[in-house]
């Protein structure tokens, strides 16, 4: 194997196995989507008066320092949307502090941190962590009715207390609303209902707007919908996007109208504008079952996947209804789903060996490291695997690098998948005590030989 052009690429972040783009060749491997496993309880349940109808996670959970904030919706059948305001330690265990700012029911007493202006109703708040901007290292980006009806910018210090500043700055635009929670290439970013949607389709896409200041927004550009290969009644509903090591991530918010259900499909790109979607189309979460508080509506938070202990925590919203379900029927709380970090797909060979070979490639320096996990079956015991990894080294004429080869490699057969450890471990081979630094500047391609294992990642380490 000898293609003729490196890939060019930051091999110091995760390569991920999603697409092709890491495979120049292969043989009896497979590719496998995974799902997170979800926690066996809601997180965040509705037992606060203003919260009765349904907690909602139309909003976002960071982890900034030690920790945990989220920001989400509420309503009830007598009061508008608010948004309300939890934290916690652990990020199981949420506190929902008394803020004194908003009244509700004659009482301050509530941790509501932001209600629509003139009694319009707000809904689909994305917070984005802003740290360059020491004086408001948060912002906000939301959707609120009534007189000035279309998405509206804020600014906090805290993300309890915010001020209206910038306001109102894409009227127009629709309620189901997301944004990345960090801003891409310095630029603040909002997908979204743009105007005039519904008029042009017919159905719910989803489009993407940019800015440097908040306050002026790029012409809005279409990046997904539905096609050909999807039931002709489905829509996205939403869309969220983030930023994962080497690529752009999203899911997708599928509504299948008939039955009125939906769920989250993982999407992805190179560029954060052209998206592809995965094959075969899994659904990310699985729905709980018929009538439980997940069992109709499934929707991830804007913030994407919290890196915690060697493992991804996907925070999601789940309701027993969809839409004109009527209370109590349409109840619902937040829940958390969890992955081994770059869990989004692997590469599996079985009972016999596999072989993947990478395009050629520039090696930046320092060790490689990997993510396997050599077990066939993944609910088998954490040390319980009886599978490996090799890796063989070619230069760009396909000719295996002299004591580089897949006898000279230390396989891996141990589950890295640790909750206080590193999950990417680095590749040694005999008498090479350098490793893959030897090869630094220089054009080469690695071979994966695998057996009974699934290969999650590779990416270049500290030199």
């Amino acid at each position: 194997m000898s293609p003729e052009k490196p890939v060019a690429a930051d091999l110091h972040q995760a390569q991920l196995f999603i697409d092709d783009t890491w495979i120049a060749d292969c043989t009896k491997v497979g590719r496998v989507f995974h799902q997170p496993r979800k926690f066996p309880d809601p997180v965040l349940r509705a037992d606060r008066p203003w919260e009765r109808w349904a907690p909602c996670l139309f909003g976002t959970v960071l982890k900034r320092g030690d920790l945990f904030q989220m920001w989400y919706l509420t309503w009830t059948r007598d009061s508008l949307c608010k948004v309300c305001y939890a934290e916690s330690v652990d990020g199981i265990t949420w506190e929902k502090p008394d803020l004194g700012i908003y009244e509700f029911e004659g009482s301050k007493d509530n941790n509501i941190c932001l209600m629509g202006e003139q009694g319009g109703g707000i809904d689909c708040i994305g917070v984005i962590d802003d740290p360059e901007d020491e004086k408001w290292p948060l912002k906000a980006i939301f959707w609120q009715g009534g007189e000035k009806r279309g998405l509206a910018a804020v600014r906090s210090k805290d993300g309890k207390h915010w001020d209206w500043t910038p306001g109102l700055v894409l009227p127009g635009w629709g309620d189901r609303t997301n944004v990345m929670a960090h801003k891409d290439n310095g630029k603040y970013v909002i997908l979204g209902r743009a105007p005039g949607m519904r008029r042009d389709y017919g159905v719910r896409l989803v489009s993407r707007t940019e800015s440097r200041d908040l306050r002026r927004w790029s012409k809005p550009k279409l990046i997904l919908k539905p096609d050909h290969e999807d039931d002709a009644r489905l829509q996205f509903y939403s869309s969220t996007a983030f930023r994962y090591e080497s690529l752009y991530l999203g899911f997708i918010e599928r509504m299948y109208v008939c039955p009125d259900k939906l769920d989250a499909e993982l999407v992805y790109s190179h560029d954060g504008w052209d998206w592809r979607r995965t094959r075969p189309r899994p659904r990310f979460v699985d729905w709980g079952p018929e009538g439980s508080w997940d069992g109709t509506w499934l929707n991830l938070g804007t913030g994407g996947p919290i890196l915690h202990g060697g493992q991804m925590w996907f925070y999601y919203s789940g309701r027993s209804g969809a839409h004109g379900v009527p209370y109590p029927l349409n109840h619902g709380a937040l829940g958390l789903a969890i992955m081994r970090e770059d869990g989004f797909a692997s590469l599996q060979a079985k009972e016999s060996w596999g072989w993947v070979w990478t395009p050629p490639m520039k090696w930046p320096g320092g060790p490689l490291l990997v993510n396997v996990d050599p077990r066939r079956d993944l609910s088998a015991h954490p040390n319980y695997g009886c599978g490996e990894l090799r890796v063989e080294v070619q230069g760009p004429s396909g000719r295996t690098l002299k004591g580089f080869a897949s006898e000279d490699c230390i396989p891996r057969t141990s589950n890295l998948n640790s909750r206080s450890g590193p999950v990417r471990m680095p590749m040694e081979w005999k008498n090479q005590k350098s490793g893959m630094n030897k090869h630094k500047g220089k054009v080469v391609q690695l071979v994966f030989h695998i057996q009974d294992a699934h290969l999650y990642s590779f990416c270049a380490g500290e030199k």
